[in-house]
């Protein structure tokens, strides 16, 4: 109701809720990875909207200790050579999250419309182990685009890959047609590098070379 209503902050506040309360049924069910529990450190007041301050703490504060932080602020700074001292990478995600929270239920199916009738290459990939963005969830806004190849996609065979050649244990699925893709990567929720890295680069691999 609230999204129909383009009531924005209602929706992602809802969305909250529901996180809330399927954690509470759950012995807390990580929402990046359904095969996880406990992941998430308990919110921290940030920002005095509980809603918010949960989203963040569920979604961004858990990565600060990720090791991303150290290269991004250690070895890549250094190489650089022009980030000012008082710049750190990560510093600004609480206000970026903050603001951007109006954002989050917005549908984006118009925009991917527009990128595929002018023709340009759209790829999705969805962990199988994520409740966020549940592949479920995508197939459907999937099946809304304004685009005349959606139903050649539709009905298109989803063919299984492999993460190197050594292996004939399937790591994922795709589907495609014309200069649209989906990938299914299995053994992965919302982080896919993280959870599956094998198949990850496998699937850059073959996005840039055009396969």
């Amino acid at each position: 109701m609230a999204v129909a209503e383009h009531q924005w902050q209602r929706a992602t506040d809802l969305w909250s809720e529901v996180e809330s309360t399927i954690a509470k049924l759950t012995d807390n069910v990580d929402v990046y990875n359904i095969l996880v529990h406990n992941a998430a450190p308990f919110p921290t007041s940030l920002f005095g909207r509980e809603s918010v301050d949960r989203l963040y703490a569920t979604h961004v504060q858990r990565l600060y200790e990720d090791p991303l932080s150290s290269l991004m602020n250690g070895p890549i700074r250094k190489k650089l050579g022009i980030i000012p001292d008082n710049v750190k990478w990560g510093g600004q995600s609480g206000n970026v999250f903050k603001y951007q929270s109006i954002d989050f239920m917005k549908t984006v199916i118009g925009d991917v419309s527009k990128l595929l009738n002018f023709g340009l290459k759209v790829v999705v990939y969805q962990g199988q182990l994520d409740m966020i963005c549940d592949t479920p969830g995508a197939e459907i806004w999937i099946s809304k685009l304004d685009w005349e190849g959606i139903k050649d996609f539709q009905v298109a065979s989803r063919k299984p890959l492999y993460p190197n050649l050594k292996t004939r244990n399937t790591g994922a699925f795709v589907k495609s047609f014309k200069n649209l893709e989906l990938y299914y990567i299995l053994k992965a929720g919302h982080m896919v590098p993280s959870d599956n890295g094998e198949m990850a680069l496998e699937m850059v691999r073959r996005v840039l070379a055009g396969q």
